[in-house]
């Protein structure tokens, strides 16, 4: 662990039990805004550093930290303005509704607006959708995605994601979908605005994590989210551990509640084998934004698949099967028609070309070199000692 990211740690600690940082600063203080920025936590470790005199000292950070803080302001501003307006439109149009992972998470934060959120994230009913989007469009919205389970809209500058699924795919080796299919279900009602029951909330928390691990990464916000959501809600952390054996998820969130044990002093402590998972969570930023090596991930994904030659990982990266092409968000149309594969393929070289340059050439760059295989080889059997495999 590096001086800036044990101090980011200790700053969020405070933050999470209301306390303030004056000790003087003794990291590199443009390193660690770019760290806490790429945590997507600049705002909330500026809450308990903005009078800490090291800091005020450097120009340079200290106004990149402030323009970040007033940043989440005006933006939590412009989200919850949008998030009431929605409200108020399905609740008058008798429309069962959830809000979900930022949108709910941010309001049990001691400070709201520091919790920075991407989109909007609410769940309806599949049966409900064409009366939503004739509401949502109604009113200004303007519908920008409709494939699969999540259609996408805008207002303004903020991002709506309409759900009818809150998992799409698996999650390593657990059929996450159809264990969360029913999720609407396991809420409790207010009117027609709702909330997921805390335990099962917080299951699906532990497999969003587990989701973004899969992927290319979770950071140490979805860290103090969780302890946040634990410290409000004091669910039973051990049945929910045991309900995590039914998505084959056991071993991964006992790692996940004892490092946020270890981090915020809630949650439990059931293992002191965290130093890798750690170590992901820091070192990668909010969602493996930073310091990824993309080809790693392919090439793990290929071992996972069996895909061990580099022909073959080659191959099933450019002709992905039916079954991970229906969950990509822009060819999710093929969703129930297989036979469409073929064109989808075509569609999907065409628009990477378009508009995924840079990370197709990240992906492929060094996909086939012994380092990459070396380091893809090392992952696979770290996610398979984590339960992820």
């Amino acid at each position: 662990m590096t001086k800036e990211q044990d101090f980011m740690l200790r700053c969020l600690r405070a933050y999470f039990e209301n306390n303030k940082v004056n000790t003087k600063i003794n990291v590199d203080l443009n390193s660690f805004y770019e760290l806490c920025n790429a945590h997507n936590l600049a705002p909330v470790v500026f809450s308990v550093i903005k009078d800490n005199n090291s800091l005020k000292e450097n120009k340079t950070a200290y106004e990149a930290f402030k323009d970040a803080f007033y940043d989440g302001i005006v933006n939590y501003d412009m989200q919850k303005a949008v998030i009431d307006e929605i409200d108020e439109l399905l609740t008058a149009n008798e429309i069962e509704h959830i809000f979900f992972k930022g949108a709910q998470l941010k309001e049990l934060y001691p400070t709201p607006e520091l919790r920075l959120m991407g989109d909007i994230d609410v769940l309806i009913r599949l049966d409900d959708r064409p009366k939503a989007k004739q509401l949502l469009v109604g009113n200004g919205f303007e519908l920008t995605e409709d494939n699969g389970p999540v259609y996408n809209y805008h207002k303004g500058d903020v991002l709506v994601e309409c759900h009818t699924k809150i998992v799409s795919g698996k999650v390593g080796n657990a059929d996450a979908e159809t264990y969360f299919e029913d999720a609407i279900n396991h809420a409790n009602f207010d009117g027609f605005c709702g909330e997921l029951e805390p335990e099962y909330n917080l299951l699906y928390l532990l497999t969003h994590i587990a989701h973004h691990f899969w992927f290319y990464g979770a950071g140490v916000k979805m860290i103090l989210d969780l302890a946040v959501f634990i410290k409000h809600f004091s669910p039973d952390i051990d049945r929910v551990a045991s309900k995590a054996d039914e998505l084959n998820l056991k071993r991964f969130s006992q790692i996940i509640f004892s490092i946020c044990y270890d981090w915020f002093g809630v949650g439990k402590k059931y293992t002191d084998d965290t130093d890798c998972t750690k170590e992901f969570l820091l070192g990668f930023g909010a969602f493996g934004n930073i310091n990824r090596n993309k080809a790693v991930v392919v090439k793990r994904k290929a071992i996972e698949d069996g895909h061990n030659s580099n022909f073959m990982t080659k191959l099933a990266l450019l002709f992905p099967s039916y079954k991970k092409m229906k969950n990509i968000p822009y060819v999710k149309f093929i969703d129930g028609r297989p036979y469409l594969l073929p064109f989808c393929w075509i569609y999907r070289i065409i628009y990477n070309f378009k508009n995924k340059k840079d990370f197709v050439k990240e992906a492929t760059f060094d996909l086939t070199s012994d380092e990459t295989r070396a380091e893809a080889q090392k992952e696979f059997e770290y996610f398979e000692e984590i339960g992820l495999l």
